[in-house]
């Protein structure tokens, strides 16, 4: 009897809070758990949403890039994923942050196949190399957005 009563009481609790999350999302026309369009930061600023309510933004990640030794120029596959809503400028870093190679800015659904790098590499293996995704917005001030570095593995051939 006991269990009865238990089962009993969760189940009227969850459907309780399925109403009143259902009554809220109707009422006010999002999510207990999405975004609020008039949220602000920590300092205020009111939140900048985008067309789908996110503001996330794809990056391509690498774990090992191959380089010919003893060349300037490198093929690559760097794209900036056509989902995006901003530019992205890349740059090539040793581990120790001595700048390869870098990018103008690079569309979304374009992409960079040929590179020409700062100096040619000898034959070897670049541990921990940084390719480091910086991202703009489209306006004409292209204001700085997220970006991200990932850490890779350069072969030299």
């Amino acid at each position: 009897m006991k269990r009865k009563k238990t089962i009993a009481i969760l189940l009227a609790s969850f459907l309780l809070v399925a109403l009143i999350g259902g009554h809220y999302y109707f009422k006010n026309g999002k999510s207990l758990m999405g975004v609020d369009s008039s949220a602000v930061d920590w300092n205020g600023n009111k939140q900048k949403q985008t067309k789908n309510e996110t503001d996330s933004i794809a990056i391509p990640g690498f774990s090992k890039l191959q380089f010919d030794s003893n060349a300037k120029q490198q093929q690559v596959n760097f794209h900036n994923p056509e989902v995006n809503d901003c530019y992205f400028k890349l740059t090539l870093l040793t581990a120790e942050g001595e700048k390869l190679w870098q990018s103008d800015l690079i569309e979304p659904g374009k992409g960079l196949y040929t590179i020409e790098l700062a100096k040619e590499l000898p034959v070897g293996t670049l541990e921990n190399a940084v390719l480091k995704y910086e991202c703009f917005t489209f306006d004409e001030n292209q204001s700085p957005l997220n970006g991200s570095e990932i850490n890779l593995t350069i072969d030299v051939v």
